[in-house]
């Protein structure tokens, strides 16, 4: 089990992270690339599930008050010496060799990051040697000084040998990336020259609307509970936390209204950079009608008791056949309002902007 826990625990943690950075890494994509990579986004999910890996595996399980204080091994090669011994005094296979299978796991376990850093960074065998090198020697000095004196001694031992095949299984990574990594870049930016929205830029909107919502209501709700916990005690927290959930609710649905009011687009959209070509006027009114015919109506229907809260998932259900079947994919919303979806060109970063040259005469 304590082999385990701290994988759980790293998964619960890198799904609550990746929900919350879900939204500003497909924005920054849209911004950086033009597009959205399916592959590249979910390298940097596993990036983050491994890095999280990594801090529950080094951290966990915490010891007990009476632990023993653990050593220090500083000959790089105690653990070949530790193979060695053990198959002169057990033999047979050597997958069976504890130190052996501990020796292939610390490669392995760096394996992912080497990998990483050529994957979505661009960097190549040196670079991975020094990451390699820096987060292994991290890992081992928070595990000398007892996670940087939380404890009074080192509570696991501190192992030169480590840094030695972390390093190596981090450069293995980057060549394994060499090897299977197609240098060809995608066209990221297709739908942004043709101005045509796909339909996997209208469901990434739909979901980032959602994640922005359910997401915002969540952490407003955390930190207004905190506060009244911390002003007025648990009491008045348990009496107020539903009118405090609804309140945070409602605040961002007004967002989301704000968002449309301003220019006719969700903040969905807006991450994703889909704009609306409005042709209806007066706009007031038919961005109302987009408003509650998408993520506002969405959000307000929930709220609603029930039967009548059920008619938010009606709602879901027919947006996300409208998305695949309506004109340009503009969507349920955009469609009630009579708008259309226009895919926008990201803006050049100061560095691309070419300066103008004004003719010699």
């Amino acid at each position: 089990m304590d082999r385990i826990m701290p994988g759980v625990i790293a998964v619960v943690f890198g799904t609550v992270a990746l929900t919350v950075v879900f939204v500003p890494l497909v924005a920054l994509s849209y911004r950086r690339h033009g597009g959205f990579s399916t592959a590249r986004f979910l390298a940097w999910i596993a990036l983050g599930f491994y890095l999280l890996g990594l801090w529950a595996y080094t951290l966990l399980p915490l010891p007990d008050s009476d632990f023993a204080c653990a050593g220090v091994v500083l000959d790089p090669f105690a653990e070949i010496a530790d193979i060695v011994r053990l198959q002169s005094e057990d033999g047979g296979s050597l997958l069976r060799n504890v130190a052996f299978q501990q020796l292939v796991l610390n490669i392995v376990l760096f394996v992912p990051l080497g990998f990483f850093v050529r994957a979505l960074f661009d960097r190549g065998v040196v670079v991975a040697t020094i990451a390699g090198a820096l987060v292994s020697l991290g890992i081992e000095l928070t595990q000398l000084t007892g996670v940087w004196g939380l404890y009074p001694c080192a509570y696991r031992l501190f192992d030169t040998g480590d840094l030695m095949t972390n390093t190596i299984g981090a450069v293995l990574g980057s060549l394994a990336a060499l090897a299977v990594l197609r240098r060809g870049r995608g066209s990221a930016r297709q739908d942004a020259t043709t101005g045509a929205v796909s339909v996997g830029r209208r469901l990434l909107a739909m979901t980032a609307d959602l994640v922005v919502l359910w997401v915002g209501s969540v952490t407003l709700s955390v930190l207004a509970n905190t506060a009244l916990l911390l002003l007025v005690g648990r009491e008045t927290v348990l009496e107020a936390s539903n009118a405090v959930s609804l309140a945070a609710t409602l605040l961002m649905i007004a967002a989301q209204a704000v968002s449309v009011f301003a220019g006719g687009v969700t903040l969905g959209e807006r991450a994703v950079l889909i704009g609306a070509v409005e042709t209806r006027r007066p706009r007031a009114l038919w961005r109302l009608v987009r408003f509650a015919a998408g993520v506002g109506g969405y959000g307000l229907l929930q709220l609603l008791p029930e039967p009548w809260s059920l008619l938010a998932n009606v709602l879901a259900v027919a947006s996300l056949v409208v998305a695949f079947t309506s004109r340009g994919h503009r969507g349920l919303a955009q469609a009630a309002a009579g708008m259309e979806a226009r895919a926008r060109v990201p803006e050049a970063p100061a560095d691309d902007v070419q300066p103008t040259r004004t003719p010699s005469t």
